[in-house]
C-alpha cells in the first residue's frame, strides 16, 4: 500500500506540477502587479475639479477611448468595464478582447494613456480561462484535489516510517 501511495504521488506530483508551475508564476506577477508598470499600466493624473459636476460623463469618456482607434475597443459591447478614480480623476476603460486599457481624464475628456493589460491576461491564465472556459470549470478544481491528495500522501509518507521506526523499537524493547 505505502508503494502504491508514493507512485501515485509521484505521478500526480508530476502531472500537478505544470500547472502548479503555471500558477506559482501568475500569482507572482499579479501580486506584484503594483510595483511593475509593464504589468498593470500605472494611473495616470486627470486634471483635478472643485466639484462632481465638472467631471465628464461616462458617455464622453467612452467616446474618447473609442476615438483612439483601437480594434478591439470600438463599441460599446467592446467594454469590459469602466472605472472611475476620484483621487486621480481619472476614467480607465478597459478591453474584453486584447487586454486594453485607456486612461481618460475626468475633467477634460482628453485621452492620458493607452497601454495593455498584462495582469488581466496573467489572470486569466492563472485561473486556466485563458485556454478555455471549461478548464477554468473542470480542471482547476481537479488540480486543487491535487493538492489536497499531494498534501495528504506527502504527510502520510513523512510520518510511515517514523510510526514503523517507532513499532519497531516498541517490539524490539518489549522481546529484550
Amino acid at each position: 500500500m505505502y508503494r502504491l501511495l508514493r507512485v501515485v504521488h509521484r505521478w500526480v506530483g508530476l502531472i500537478a506540477s505544470l500547472f502548479l508551475l503555471t500558477v506559482g508564476i501568475t500569482g507572482f506577477l499579479l501580486a506584484t502587479k503594483g510595483t511593475f508598470g509593464w504589468i498593470r499600466p500605472p494611473e495616470q493624473d486627470g486634471q483635478p475639479v472643485d466639484s462632481p459636476s465638472e467631471i465628464v460623463t461616462v458617455d464622453r469618456a467612452m467616446t474618447a477611448a473609442f476615438g483612439v482607434g483601437l480594434a478591439k475597443l470600438a463599441t460599446p459591447k467592446d467594454i469590459d468595464r469602466v472605472d472611475f478614480r476620484p483621487k486621480r480623476n481619472v476614467f480607465k476603460i478597459l478591453s474584453k478582447e486584447g487586454y486594453h486599457e485607456v486612461q481618460v481624464c475626468g475633467k477634460t475628456g482628453e485621452v492620458l494613456q493607452v497601454a495593455s493589460r498584462n495582469d488581466q491576461l496573467a489572470e486569466d491564465i492563472h485561473d486556466l480561462s485563458f485556454f478555455r472556459e471549461a478548464m477554468h470549470t473542470y480542471l482547476l478544481p481537479l488540480v486543487a484535489l491535487s493538492l489536497v491528495y499531494l498534501a495528504a500522501s506527502g504527510i502520510a509518507m513523512f510520518f510511515t516510517p517514523i510510526v514503523r521506526r517507532m513499532k519497531f523499537n516498541r517490539k524490539r524493547a518489549d522481546s529484550a
